[in-house]
């Protein structure tokens, strides 16, 4: 094995060595598997039944984007449905993660801020937990940092290659995690503004074309089941609602129930209810975008103020999140957070005071995709889970500060 090989098979060995340790000790102690609406979906696809899921009194055709139900579909279809074979497979793709942010920061600030980079992602507690849990996260918290990952090296070397590459990621992200799209627009407009513009226009064009045509099957399988234009979901105006009425605590439970499992529309008006309940899949979803926008019409301070404070609650804690785990595991997991922000900003300083040649694009393109997912969340509702899709890229500019941290007390190479 070649040395430019071993530091990025170290960390997947690593990182994959925890999430399987995560995963042996959740089934020791009774917590895996953890299904969510994805399984259901799954079964219900082998079980002939089709892509449906039912809620709020009616069947779902477009509930969630497929792919992470795609991949479960793949994985239970080739291992009998086993569960054990679905938790390994999570675990595997969970342990890329870190190699995708060493490769970033590697860019961004060379090879000591990677490798430091990557093993805080590595050891990260709240990302170890949840590539054993059956939920989205696990892919969309390797596929938004992999489309950054793949712009910034289409910034760097502009080919066909590189364009392809940033098309099948943003494509493939498009359809776990759609609020890519938002620092999508914004980075290529960036990037279409920088000084290596004209070398980078036809590769981005390429990419973004790509990406759409990645898209599109998914697009017009729901105008044909639907007959109706559907991005990837029908419940947009439910989950844009949820955050978004005058009741709302920000969250998707009702925050006066201790165990999170009550919904904020079972404390709406009777009327509202009813009128729901009685409603189709696509009927549904505009009552609660008439009903969403109504509110942003008639307060649009509040709406305002409420977008802030969820955007607060998405890199904090909210006051209703947290119910579903121990006191230590809650406690575990802020020290972790408290050291991992601390030595972003660090880094971030850092980066500002004394800067690494080439840094700017790295750094802007991190900076961007945290900043536009927790801005387009916050727009809807907030869960402490929603944090974790991007919270990885913290660990760039944190990266450099452990290494100019190594480098004061060990100079040298």
């Amino acid at each position: 094995m070649t040395s430019s090989w071993r530091r990025p098979v170290a960390l997947l060995t690593l990182a994959l060595a925890i999430r399987l340790l995560a995963l042996a000790v959740a089934a020791v102690l009774g917590a895996f598997p953890e299904y969510w609406e994805p399984e259901v979906l799954a079964r219900n696809v082998l079980e002939g039944h089709g892509y449906v899921y039912p809620e709020l009194h009616t069947m779902y055709h477009a509930y969630m984007e497929p792919l992470y139900p795609g991949f479960v579909i793949g994985v239970y279809a080739v291992s009998g449905r086993s569960t054990v074979a679905l938790g390994v497979a999570q675990c595997l793709i969970a342990a890329f993660l870190p190699l995708v942010i060493y490769a970033f920061t590697r860019r961004t600030f060379g090879e000591t801020a990677g490798i430091a980079a990557a093993v805080l992602v590595a050891v990260h507690p709240a990302l170890t937990g949840y590539s054993v849990k059956f939920h989205p996260f696990v892919l969309d918290s390797v596929a938004l940092p992999l489309v950054a990952l793949s712009l910034l090296r289409l910034y760097q070397t502009p080919s066909r290659i590189n364009g392809t590459l940033f098309g099948v990621a943003l494509g493939m992200c498009v359809l776990t995690r759609p609020t890519v799209l938002a620092f999508a627009v914004i980075a290529s407009a960036y990037l279409f503004a920088s000084s290596a513009a004209q070398d980078l226009r036809r590769p981005l064009a390429a990419g973004l074309l790509i990406a759409a045509l990645i898209v599109t099957p998914w697009v017009v399988r729901n105008y044909l089941v639907l007959h109706t234009f559907v991005l990837t979901r029908t419940n947009l105006g439910y989950v844009f609602w949820l955050g978004n009425h005058p009741g709302t605590s920000g969250g998707a439970a009702d925050a006066s129930d201790p165990t999170s499992t009550h919904s904020m529309f079972e404390t709406a008006p009777v009327e509202l209810r009813e009128r729901v309940l009685s409603a189709g899949e696509i009927e549904q979803n505009r009552i609660f975008l008439s009903e969403a926008l109504g509110y942003v019409k008639e307060a649009p301070a509040e709406f305002i103020w409420r977008w802030l404070r969820k955007l607060g609650y998405f890199w904090s804690a909210a006051p209703y999140s947290g119910k579903r785990y121990a006191r230590w595991q809650i406690m575990a997991y802020h020290a972790f957070y408290v050291g991992l922000v601390t030595a972003a900003v660090a880094g971030l300083w850092a980066a500002w005071c004394r800067p690494v040649a080439g840094q700017g694009p790295g750094l802007a393109l991190a900076l961007l995709l945290s900043a536009s997912v927790s801005v387009t969340q916050a727009l809807f509702y907030i869960e402490g889970r929603h944090r974790l899709s991007v919270e990885a890229m913290l660990a760039v500019p944190a990266g450099l500060a452990l290494a100019r941290l190594r480098k004061r007390f060990r100079p040298g190479p």
